[in-house]
C-alpha cells in the first residue's frame, strides 16, 4: 500500500513539473514594433520635411509604401499599436476616401491595442475622410489654402463634437483654430 502511495505521489509530482514546463511555454514575449514599417514611417515623413517638394514624386513614393504596408499587413506582419499607428500615417497621405478610411481603421486599432496612444492622427483621419466623401470635418485639423488667397479652416460641422472632446484627441479648440487662422495669415502677409 505504502508503494503505491508513493508511486502515485511521485506520478503527480512528475506530472505537475510537465504541466510547469509547459505552462511557461505559453508565456509571450512583448511583440516588438515592426521595423520595416519604422523605416517606411519616416521615409513618408521624410519627403514632407524637405524645401522645394516635388509633390509628383512623393505620390509616386507614397503609393509604394501604400502597397508596401498592405502587402505586410496581409502577412500579419503589423500588430503592435506603434504598427498601426505608422499604418495608418502612411494611409493619411493616400488622398482618396479608401486610404482615409484605412488611416482611420488603423487608428482606432493602434488606440485598442494601447490607450495611451496620441489620438491627433484618428481626428486627423476622420476630418479627411469626411471631406473627401463630401462632408464637413467635425474635430478641425484640416486647413486649406488656394494660390494666392488666405488660409481658411475647411468646412467644419461644429456641432457633433465639443471642445473638450477635441482637446481629448489633441486638436485646437473652436476659438483657438480660429486664431490660429488669422495667425497663419498674418505670417504670411509678413513674408
Amino acid at each position: 500500500m505504502k508503494t503505491n502511495l508513493l508511486l502515485l505521489l511521485i506520478i503527480i509530482l512528475v506530472s505537475c513539473n510537465g504541466n510547469k514546463e509547459n505552462n511557461s511555454d505559453t508565456t509571450t514575449e512583448p511583440i516588438a514594433d515592426n521595423q520595416e514599417l519604422i523605416d517606411i514611417y519616416q521615409n513618408d515623413q521624410g519627403d514632407r520635411q524637405t524645401d522645394n517638394i516635388n509633390w509628383g514624386e512623393v505620390m509616386v513614393r507614397d503609393s509604394l509604401r501604400r502597397k508596401r504596408v498592405n502587402e505586410l499587413l496581409d502577412s500579419n506582419k503589423v500588430r503592435t499599436s506603434n504598427d498601426y499607428q505608422n499604418a495608418a500615417m502612411v494611409f493619411q497621405h493616400g488622398g482618396d476616401s479608401t486610404s482615409y478610411a484605412k488611416a482611420v481603421k488603423f487608428m482606432k486599432k493602434a488606440i485598442e491595442l494601447d490607450s495611451t496612444t496620441n489620438k491627433w492622427l484618428l481626428a486627423a483621419a476622420t476630418d479627411r475622410y469626411l471631406l473627401s466623401i463630401g462632408k464637413p470635418q467635425i474635430y478641425g485639423t484640416q486647413y486649406i489654402k488656394m494660390r494666392g488667397e488666405p488660409w481658411e479652416l475647411q468646412e467644419i460641422d461644429t456641432t457633433q463634437i465639443t471642445d473638450a472632446e477635441r482637446i481629448e484627441f489633441g486638436v485646437e479648440t473652436l476659438a483657438q483654430q480660429r486664431e490660429k487662422v488669422k495667425r497663419m495669415n498674418s505670417e504670411r502677409l509678413s513674408e
